[in-house]
């Protein structure tokens, strides 16, 4: 996926943190665009269709919780990246996020390097999963990666996207440990997130798949069992 093909919408109101965003990645040659009021965010989306949205958490008359979860109930935003930013550095606020659909947290202030490579990381990922269609049986389970769905004995179960991300990289390669570190790069972006965040995304994995699916290496990660 080349840059100019790349799309990126700014969803904030305050004009500094805008013009910092803005000419960062507008320098690395992406096509952005703007929304300054929150309650158009919606449909500014769905005009723009962009790969990436970087969203302030707190805006005004509008949470950016409440936003997120919108997208994420309509399915032609399956595939857009959504990340917040924030100077709110607090495990309750990352997991609300996580749990609303988010795709990453960077918290400010905002360093131009680092903001450009948490964009790369997104994007990857994004172009990784539109290479990998493929459908995944096992012990019951069906994950059509394509779709974002999950099967389990026929039975559909819903899972968030965070969930289902965390699934679809254990079920890449069953038995293999996958650490904490590897988790959180592969499913959150280069951010390293805390170990909260992980544990309560698989406790509620555990609780949709069952028992004996998911086994924990204290200290270490997660692996799928055979």
């Amino acid at each position: 996926m080349g840059k100019e093909a790349i799309s990126i919408v700014i969803i904030d109101t305050d004009e500094e943190v805008i013009s910092l965003l803005k000419n960062t990645l507008e320098a690395e040659a992406y096509s952005v665009s703007v929304c300054r009021s929150a309650y158009d965010a919606v449909k500014m989306v769905a005009e723009h269709m962009p790969h990436l949205i970087l969203m302030e958490l707190n805006l005004p008359g509008l949470d950016g919780i409440e936003i997120c979860m919108e997208l994420r109930g309509k399915k032609e935003f399956d595939n857009t990246r959504i990340v917040f930013y924030s100077n709110i550095n607090e495990d309750n606020s990352q997991v609300a996020a996580f749990n609303a659909g988010a795709d990453g947290y960077i918290v400010k202030p905002i360093k131009p390097r680092v903001l450009i490579s948490r964009v790369k990381a997104y994007l990857r990922r994004l172009d990784e999963q539109a290479g990998s269609s493929e459908k995944v049986k096992y012990r019951g389970l069906r994950i059509d990666r394509e779709r974002y769905l999950i099967f389990k004995d026929d039975k559909e179960i819903v899972l968030p996207r965070k969930e289902f991300e965390l699934l679809s990289l254990l079920s890449s390669m069953p038995k293999k440990v996958f650490t904490r570190k590897e988790i959180s790069k592969t499913i959150w972006g280069y951010e390293v997130i805390t170990n909260r965040t992980i544990d309560v995304h698989i406790r509620k994995l555990r609780g949709k798949l069952g028992k004996g699916y998911i086994k924990t290496f204290k200290g270490i990660g997660y692996s799928l069992e055979v």
